[in-house]
């Protein structure tokens, strides 16, 4: 959906929980969060990681850090994904929809996480984001009362 200063809105569709909620119970994650990069809101988390919301909201910034640091970056192709690892957890981020400036922020155990899996799990995540976001952009000065 289309708020009225053009900005895209995500729905809060029942597909797209599904799929982070599978993401929040893979093994190894502890929780998973669809941030917005240009507010630092989250949109939607799932898991029972004590302060998910706070992390996404902070990690988000490791994401705006690299998007100003594309250019010099950019022999290196585009970025798939970024791990920081703490002593006790790692925080993951992966693109979810460029469309909706989100970014999936996850809260792992080190060392524990099949990724491999787990990037087709997120990818699942992006199709159904792109689906909702597909059908739901309609102009709000087009909607019928």
């Amino acid at each position: 959906m289309l708020e009225a200063n053009g900005r895209q809105h995500m729905p809060n569709t029942a597909q797209v929980m599904a799929h982070l909620q599978v993401l929040a119970h893979f093994p190894g994650i502890d929780g998973c969060a669809l941030v917005e990069t240009a507010t630092g809101m989250v949109w939607h988390a799932a898991g029972n990681y004590p302060e998910l919301e706070r992390i996404g909201e902070a990690a988000i910034e490791f994401w705006r850090v690299q998007d100003r640091l594309t250019a010099h970056l950019s022999t290196l192709g585009t970025l798939q994904s970024a791990a920081y690892s703490f002593s006790s957890r790692v925080v993951a981020l992966f693109p979810c929809s460029e469309k909706a400036g989100l970014v999936l922020v996850c809260v792992a155990a080190k060392g524990h996480v099949g990724w491999q899996a787990w990037s087709t799990k997120v990818d699942a995540l992006r199709r159904a984001l792109e689906q909702s976001l597909t059908t739901s952009a309609i102009p709000t000065g087009l909607v019928e009362k």
